[in-house]
């Protein structure tokens, strides 16, 4: 949660209290599940520009520096896939995946710093939130409340199974029961519409050479996949638990 009017000016010290209320106080060097979604579950992307908005933001708030990505845009006159290369400065966390749906994202995040994931999270919900009122003219909550979040702890097979977890969830997109029908699922066809996802990480974690690489830092999170055929066999052996499971 976030305490809202809050009594003290210092947001440094609001940022504390809200950390403190919540269950699980987030801890430099721990990693979290971080989740939202739309206010009454209503679309937050509703085009290519919106998501690659958001996508931009997970970049260039992840940093210690104020960052006015209009400014950015416009006045330096950086091209998207310019705004990866550009020096942020010291990350507030590190990100391992992350996934954005029409309603709603997943982020698989690790603290770098005391109140790192507070601050990050209040710039890209404030940053985004913003830009998708101005332009489509509409004023309030856009996401349902706080963002959530779980820490994952010493549960090693649970952060892998995070891997998973969110780099599937698209699959609902284009095959809408498969979680109820898993057998019945037609995995090549499957993994042709994951190797093709835009909006989220899988594409990095399979290799392919592009600009939002730079979000992630793999090497702030345990070495499960050493290289891309680890991470491409992780997900071949998960498809094939899921058909055993079903049988």
């Amino acid at each position: 949660m976030y305490v809202k009017d809050c009594p003290f000016r210092d947001r440094l010290i609001c940022d504390k209290i809200t950390n403190m209320l919540r269950k699980d106080p987030f801890i430099t060097g721990q990693y979290y599940h971080i989740y939202n979604r739309g206010i009454d579950k209503r679309l937050i992307f509703n085009s290519e520009k919106d998501y690659k908005r958001f996508i931009v933001l997970l970049y260039v708030v992840n940093s210690s520096y104020p960052v006015n990505l209009d400014g950015i845009l416009n006045r330096e006159h950086k091209k998207y896939d310019e705004v990866f290369g550009i020096n942020i400065g010291e990350n507030l966390v590190s990100i391992g995946a992350w996934c954005l749906m029409p309603n709603h994202f997943h982020i698989l995040i690790k603290q770098e710093i005391d109140g790192g994931i507070t601050k990050f999270m209040k710039k890209l919900s404030t940053g985004y939130a913003m830009y998708f009122n101005k332009k489509y003219e509409r004023q309030g909550a856009l996401l349902g409340g706080p963002f959530k979040s779980k820490l994952i702890g010493e549960d090693d097979n649970y952060m892998r199974q995070l891997f998973a977890y969110i780099h599937l969830n698209p699959l609902e997109l284009s095959f809408p029961e498969w979680e109820n029908n898993r057998n019945g699922l037609n995995q090549v066809e499957a993994k042709k519409f994951l190797d093709l996802y835009r909006y989220s990480s899988f594409q990095d974690h399979i290799g392919v050479n592009r600009a939002e690489k730079s979000i992630i830092n793999l090497n702030n999170f345990p070495d499960y996949f050493k290289t891309t055929q680890s991470f491409k066999d992780f997900i071949e052996n998960y498809f094939s638990t899921i058909n055993k499971v079903s049988n």
